[in-house]
């Protein structure tokens, strides 16, 4: 059985930065996601604190990422909203090692419910090597669009 990208990727939850480092990327992301009311005005400020002690990146993979489990208090939404780099940087992974991240991944969930359910999702996409990269050349909503209307399959189950 497979799922579909458009089962947990909304259109409008795909972004594009320009931002040269992590900090800065975050703070971009966090004021879109306060202002159509998927995470609080603490956002920032989480992810950033929670990044010091729980490393995000991801090096294992087709596609260097970084998947950021937002803190539930600051939670107002479910979803998993993507970054795209313009231009990658280093992030850590969970070992120390760095990661040249090309995309961030925010995983925002309400309960520990859908919190697990999202990280089944997560780990299904990153062992998906062919859809990784397809995303990874994604940088446009009507670009997601496109590639949902294609049916592309995301992951096994």
């Amino acid at each position: 059985m497979y799922r579909f990208i458009t089962e947990w990727m909304d259109t409008n939850q795909l972004w594009v930065t320009d931002q040269m480092t992590f900090d800065r990327a975050v703070q971009a992301i966090g004021l879109e996601l306060e202002g159509r009311g998927i995470v609080d005005g603490t956002f920032t400020r989480a992810v950033l604190e929670q990044e010091r002690t729980i490393p995000s990146g991801v090096a294992d993979v087709a596609v260097p990422v970084a998947v950021i489990d937002v803190p539930r208090h600051v939670t107002r939404e479910d979803g998993i909203t993507l970054l795209h780099l313009n231009h990658p940087f280093d992030v850590l992974s969970i070992t120390g090692e760095p990661v040249r991240a090309e995309m961030l991944f925010f995983v925002t969930a309400t309960t520990e419910a859908r919190r697990e359910a999202f990280h089944k999702l997560m780990d299904d996409l990153l062992m998906d090597d062919e859809t990784l990269q397809a995303l990874a050349h994604i940088k446009s909503r009507s670009g997601l669009y496109h590639l949902q209307t294609m049916d592309l399959k995301a992951f096994s189950s």
